[in-house]
């Protein structure tokens, strides 16, 4: 017993030490807001799902019970997994990277924590003060989120969307939305502590308070679309107390209203100048429309595979493949559709869809079966009968509107973003709450194949566990910690120069993990940059075949992916092997179509082939892909310039710049490139009659008054830049003199 005991509070501890997960920030780790939260999950999951397996196996008590939420989960489980074996790419689909952090492998754990708490955290008593300890990290989170709005610690992402500890606003958002329905809910079932009530109401408004400062429209809307539902299903259906019936239609007027007189004061100045009431304000057409671009690319995607889908982190084959150029000034290499559900479509088909939705489903079912069932049609009271179980907690209606509002919010939510480890978290301890309270006794057949011999248990089985336990722990997480230390090191000063960040590389490398991608893209940005500079030429060698070797393992360990045919193609280019580097240009092409991008890439590797004409036809298409993309339009003028097609020049520009000199450093360069010195000389001229205080503008148009042998002009330059830079006057006297002298410095 005294092992059960153990077994069982090791269980608990586990389980309880989840909810701190959020406070975790691994600032040693290669994406330190993700990768140390999802690491210290997995770990203690394994160590948890391992105890409770062993104690499962010597106690029944502790075995899962049966519900129709564990089966809708296990299918879910099974249908990803079915999706992401035939997934077009199964290895990533599988472990995901270092950026996300999700895969199978995240499902997996997910389902053994749900396993887990829902058999050990039995009773209210347990699941209260699992739900209390979650509310007091999210106050602490909610603090730091308060000492960067004080502007005592910086914010993560930069400007005024305060993101605390997770490093992303829109999921302290989502964490936020969820505690706060949850402190709500243990609000209403406190029935004795007057103080214990007003604590929870505070922390209520702490935590919206905290929602509201993320900024985040999505979780805003989710949190209101939840409100309306909690106060809708109050006003209707709450007998017990009336007080709460009067408050909650009261409530719902009052939302309606405060959203009302948002609309209308929109275009105030009062909305406009508040920092975070101007970004909803600021809610668009064209704003949706990109979200509408993105999820019609989703929808394409799913047509081609709609039974088991592409996999999980199969996105961004889609987005290559069906790519819309209007989408040219958003992020390139989108891997989520930013759509949860579409998300699952996409990720595993029809089948996965529909076993994500039923998650909902029966959560709803078992909320309200108690409720609706006495009520309904005999065939409708057959059918809730099915979920009508033995009521441990005694919910009452308010409580389950606030579940419901909560469940509501959350999914609302996700129609405008996706999940991340700590929202999965909570929502599958919802999840676990609610079976645990509904569950029925373990299935009778599969009990009586359970092994019963304690000799069994304790001498084979317990010890298989525990080594299964130790290679999990170092398979899945150890390994790919180190190599994720080691990529941060990898890309950061160090006192050894370049030496010291190849070897950190080849470190990371060695392990050949998960992270080998974002390994390699970063090589490759290491790489470039080392080509530039001086350092030793053995050492540079090196670098530069390790990316180039690296860079081509990728585009064979992921022959049909854009984004590593464009990345190897790049480097090539920049180091000069243009023949080489087009060939991967073109294959990102062949992959990817209609991404500007990729043709910007092939057009400046034939610009540097001095292949100007094939250049031009490069940026042309781009041009043509979306009219409205001005940098392609400047960039298919400056090929233009370079094969001497001046007719395309001032087609291009003349009807939106009103002449062709253009003051942006790539039309001064394909001038100067093309001997059209006087072009340049007055393009020098804008950029200082622009800029009339940029010290380097003015030592540039000397130099341009210098090559055109306007000697007089230039001295007179430099006289004016010594005026406007004191300290420039040593080395500009010694230019003038250079000057006078006949000769150019």
């Amino acid at each position: 017993m005294k092992v059960n005991t153990f077994l069982r509070w090791t269980v608990i501890i586990g389980v309880f030490l989840v909810p701190f997960v959020p406070l975790i920030v691994s600032s040693g780790l290669f994406f330190p807001f993700i990768t140390g939260k999802n690491f210290v999950f997995r770990i203690v999951v394994e160590i948890v799902f391992a105890a409770w397996i062993i104690l499962a196996l010597r106690d029944p008590a502790y075995r899962p019970k049966v519900s129709w939420l564990l089966g809708a989960f296990a299918v879910f489980i099974a249908a990803v997994g079915l999706a992401d074996l035939f997934a077009v790419d199964p290895f990533k689909a599988f472990w995901s990277n270092f950026e996300r952090m999700e895969g199978y492998v995240t499902l997996l754990h997910l389902f053994g924590y749900f396993l887990a708490a829902s058999s050990v955290l039995d009773g209210e008593s347990l699941w209260k003060r699992f739900f209390q300890t979650s509310i007091g990290v999210s106050v602490i989170v909610g603090f730091y989120g308060v000492l960067q709005l004080a502007g005592e610690v910086n914010i993560n992402q930069g400007g005024v969307r305060i993101d605390s500890t997770l490093g992303n606003a829109s999921y302290l958002a989502i964490y936020m939305l969820l505690h706060a329905f949850i402190t709500l809910f243990l609000l209403l079932r406190e029935r004795t502590s007057a103080v214990l009530r007003f604590v929870y109401g505070a922390l209520v408004f702490f935590q919206l308070f905290i929602l509201y400062h993320t900024a985040t429209r999505g979780t805003i809307i989710g949190l209101l679309a939840g409100a309306f539902v909690m106060l809708g299903l109050t006003a209707l259906f709450e007998r017990e107390r009336p007080v709460l019936r009067r408050a909650a239609r009261w409530g719902f007027l009052f939302a309606v209203a405060i959203v009302a007189l948002f609309v209308a004061l929109r275009g105030s100045n009062f909305v406009r100048s508040n920092d975070v009431l101007g970004r909803f304000a600021s809610i668009s057409f064209k704003e949706l429309r990109v979200r509408a671009f993105v999820w019609d690319m989703a929808l394409k995607g799913f047509a081609e595979r709609p039974i088991l889908g592409w996999g999980q982190e199969g996105f961004n084959y889609v987005f290559n493949k069906y790519y819309n150029p209007r989408m040219y000034s958003q992020e390139q290499w989108f891997d989520r559709v930013h759509n949860t559900p579409l998300d699952w479509l996409l990720a595993a088909g029809i089948l996965g869809l529909l076993s994500y939705l039923s998650l909902y489903l029966f959560a709803l079912l078992y909320l309200w079966a108690p409720v609706l069932s006495p009520r309904a049609p005999p065939a409708a009271r057959r059918f809730l009968d099915r979920f009508v179980t033995p009521d441990v907690l005694r919910l009452s209606v308010g409580e389950r509107n606030v579940l419901t509002g909560l469940l509501a919010g959350y999914f609302v939510n996700l129609i405008f973003i996706f999940d991340n480890v700590v929202s999965y978290i909570f929502f599958v301890s919802l999840l676990a709450f609610i079976h645990s309270q509904n569950g029925r006794a373990f299935l009778p057949r599969l009990e009586r194949k359970i092994p019963k011999d304690p000799g069994l248990i304790n001498r084979i089985i317990t010890p298989a566990v525990i080594v299964i336990l130790v290679f999990v722990l170092y398979y899945v997480n150890v390994r790919h910690i180190a190599v994720a230390s080691n990529l941060l090191n990898a890309i950061r000063a160090h006192q050894g120069g370049a030496a010291e960040n190849l070897g950190y590389f080849e470190k990371a490398l060695s392990y050949r993990s998960f992270g080998d991608p974002e390994i390699r893209e970063q090589l490759a940005l290491f790489a470039s940059s080392a080509f530039g500079q001086d350092i030793d030429l053995n050492l540079k060698q090196r670098i530069l075949l390790l990316a180039r070797s690296e860079l081509i393992k990728q585009t064979v360990d992921t022959p049909t992916n854009a984004r590593y045919e464009l990345f190897l193609g790049s480097y090539l280019s920049t180091i000069r092997s243009f023949d080489e580097g087009l060939s991967h240009l073109k294959k990102a092409l062949e992959l990817s179509p209609r991404k500007q991008t990729i043709l910007f890439e092939i057009g400046s590797n034939l610009i540097n082939q001095r292949k100007f004409n094939e250049a031009l036809e490069a940026f042309r298409q781009a041009f043509e892909l979306e009219p409205n993309f001005d940098i392609a339009r400047k960039f298919y003028a400056v090929a233009a310039i370079y094969a001497g097609r001046m007719d395309i020049v001032e087609k291009l520009l003349v009807p939106i710049y009103g002449g062709i000199l253009v003051p942006e450093s790539y039309f001064i360069k394909a001038y100067a490139d093309t001997g059209q010195h006087d072009k340049v000389l007055e393009l020098w001229k804008l950029k200082v009659e622009a800029e009339p205080n940029n010290f380097q503008n003015y030592l540039s148009l000397a130099a341009a008054y210098l090559r055109s042998g306007g000697r007089l002009k230039a001295i007179e330059i430099l006289r004016k830049a010594i005026e406007l830079n004191p300290s420039f006057k040593d080395q500009g006297e010694f230019f003038i003199r250079e000057i006078q002298a006949g000769r150019n410095p």
